[in-house]
């Protein structure tokens, strides 16, 4: 299983786990697409939550109000991408 999430930001399965992955868009010296890896996961509920908090973690909000505003939004943004 391989899901796009957002531009080079794919949720992928290997059998044994899901992997959240960022593809750099360059090539190893085989031709391989490099990536790095936000997380191994044995559910996608976890992938899921573990996506809200990276989202939650590049918030640029200097109240508790605003991260609060911010966490809504990207929870929302998130459930948007599940039922689409």
């Amino acid at each position: 299983m391989k899901v796009q999430i957002e531009d080079n930001l794919y949720l992928e399965s290997d059998g044994l786990q899901f992997i959240i992955k960022e593809y750099s868009g360059k090539e190893d010296s085989l031709g391989r697409p490099l990536y790095k890896a936000h997380g191994y996961f044995s559910g996608v509920g976890q992938a899921v939550k573990h996506l809200i908090k990276m989202k939650v973690m590049e918030s640029t909000a200097q109240t508790l109000s605003e991260l609060c505003q911010d966490i809504l939004r990207i929870e929302r943004y998130i459930e948007s991408k599940l039922s689409a």
